[in-house]
């Protein structure tokens, strides 16, 4: 039995913070109904890659594993009366619009709080339901220069620089998971549904977790620190080594002794200058000079594995070839495949970030546009006369 065996969720997100959320949801078991506009559908059916048929691109594939995919019109009044039917018989409903969409759609949890108590509610926008950005338009790099993730990420001597992948989009839809299983908890204790609030700009700052409580109490800036480790110091960088870079993590004196004993480079600790921590902080420049020498002379694929075994923290900076093709993952078996219509092969896709020790969860098909349209209407309890009508008046 999987986790959310017999919630169901109503899924009127789009792009990828909110598919996102619904796909975690999909994946503990959940039945995930996404509606999509009638012949186009979510935009990220278009996006980059594609395999199989058309509106079906690898990102939209990704996010959107297991799920029943409907039709429907919001603007006819056949559609918002199967919306509020749906609503009804779910337990959870993501939207990622603009605040104040819904409202204007007649789909906002005040009212269809008063259709289903117990509905927990999650809205997930740029930048919250309240405050001066309200109504601003948000995009993930967008999010990511305004919440000073981007000030902070880069080299000291360069400027500012994005993370290069849609982090805030996917977090946030993480930080929705946790805001609904909460309130369905806790719905479930009382009876009564709640609202979750989920700001894309807000869940960057829980990204910084470390970062903000730090200018709060000192009231300082933190610059760009380039590939240096958290702690700043020379022997927690990241280095050029003859067959390319090598992240180290040396931040006690055991493990600097160690690494130290690895790269034959015992000298270090008998120069006064790197002797301790003081001696190093106040000698950073001179050490890192020194190491950027030493590890050039090393391979870093070769040394990785003998520094790992003395227990120092190490990793050769790898490309995602490289460490998704790494035999490390057959034993982990974090990868699930997933149908995709049109495709020869299925879709090889990321897990759900864990394991469970009562068994491995399973990704469900992709679905195709509209596929599961007919079936959601007659488990509404419509007949197919009715589902010719809805047809006929353009709803579905």
């Amino acid at each position: 039995m999987k986790p959310l065996a017999g919630v169901r969720v109503l899924d009127l997100s789009h792009a990828l913070s909110g598919p996102t959320c619904t796909n975690m949801l999909a994946l503990l078991g959940a039945e995930v109904i996404k509606v999509e506009r009638p012949g186009v559908g979510d935009d990220f059916r278009h996006y980059t890659e594609h395999a199989g048929m058309p509106g079906m691109s690898i990102p939209f594939a990704g996010a959107n594993t297991g799920k029943k995919s409907i039709t429907l019109d919001f603007r006819k009044p056949e559609a918002k009366e199967i919306i509020h039917k749906l609503a009804a018989t779910s337990d959870l409903l993501v939207e990622n619009f603009r605040p104040g969409v819904t409202t204007k759609l007649g789909l906002d949890y005040a009212t269809l709080k008063a259709i289903n108590k117990g509905l927990v509610y999650a809205s997930i926008s740029g930048f919250g339901q309240t405050g001066a950005f309200r109504d601003w338009t948000a995009y993930d790099h967008i999010v990511q220069a305004m919440s000073g993730i981007m000030w902070m990420n880069g080299d000291p001597e360069g400027g500012p620089m994005k993370v290069g992948f849609p982090i805030i989009d996917t977090f946030s839809g993480y930080m929705a998971v946790i805001g609904l299983l909460a309130a369905l908890h806790r719905r479930d204790q009382t009876g009564e549904g709640d609202f979750v609030d989920v700001a894309m700009l807000d869940s960057a700052f829980n990204l910084m977790g470390g970062a903000i409580p730090t200018y709060f109490y000192t009231g300082e800036v933190r610059g760009r620190t380039g590939n240096r480790g958290y702690r700043l110091v020379a022997t927690s960088e990241t280095y050029r080594t003859a067959d390319g870079y090598i992240a180290i993590g040396a931040n006690h004196q055991h493990q600097i002794e160690a690494m130290c004993a690895v790269l034959h480079c015992e000298w270090l600790l008998t120069d006064e200058r790197f002797a301790d921590h003081k001696a190093r902080v106040r000698n950073h420049e001179e050490l890192r000079a020194a190491l950027a020498d030493i590890f050039r002379e090393h391979n870093g694929e070769e040394v990785e594995p003998r520094l790992a075994e003395a227990q120092v923290p190490v990793a050769f900076v790898r490309n995602l070839g490289q460490i998704l093709n790494h035999p490390h993952f057959k034993e982990r078996d974090i990868f699930l495949d997933a149908e995709l219509p049109g495709a020869a092969e299925p879709l090889r896709l990321v897990g759900p970030g864990f394991q469970l020790a009562s068994g491995k969860l399973e990704a469900g098909a992709v679905p195709t546009l509209g596929e599961h349209t007919d079936d959601v209407l007659r488990d509404l309890g419509y007949d197919a006369d009715a589902i010719a009508r809805f047809r006929t008046a353009g709803a579905v």
